[in-house]
């Protein structure tokens, strides 16, 4: 089972943390949160109802395009691959390019969202 592992912390946490790693002063753990966000407010537009029912019908249905999804949804292809490539930012699809064709793909089972003091 693949978890995705979301941090939450304030905007200078997670500045500091990422200049720290580059600088070497953190070595990542395995299980750290790859993705951060800054609040739950945040996660809540990632994972609303719309863009979960997208999550549900890329792993139920396999779609090969982003067009094919979009009907799968009903909704417009524009907003879908705007809405994909905002959730690609935070690890929630991926794509297989191939053909020309981007097939969207959710990589994980489940989501932890851990606070910054736990991470």
């Amino acid at each position: 089972m693949v978890k995705l592992v979301i941090g939450i912390a304030s905007g200078q946490y997670i500045r500091q943390r990422t200049i720290d790693i580059a600088a070497g002063r953190i070595v990542p753990k395995e299980d750290d949160p790859k993705v951060w966000v800054s609040s739950m407010e945040s996660i809540g537009r990632l994972l609303s109802k719309d863009n979960y029912a997208m999550i549900e019908a890329i792993r139920t249905h396999h779609p090969e395009t982003i067009s094919e999804l979009a009907k799968l949804v009903s909704r417009e292809q524009a907003n879908v691959s705007r809405t994909l490539s905002r959730m690609a930012d935070f690890h929630l699809v991926a794509f297989e390019e191939g053909n020309g064709k981007k097939k969207p793909i959710v990589n994980w089972d489940e989501i932890a969202i851990v606070p910054a003091t736990a991470a």
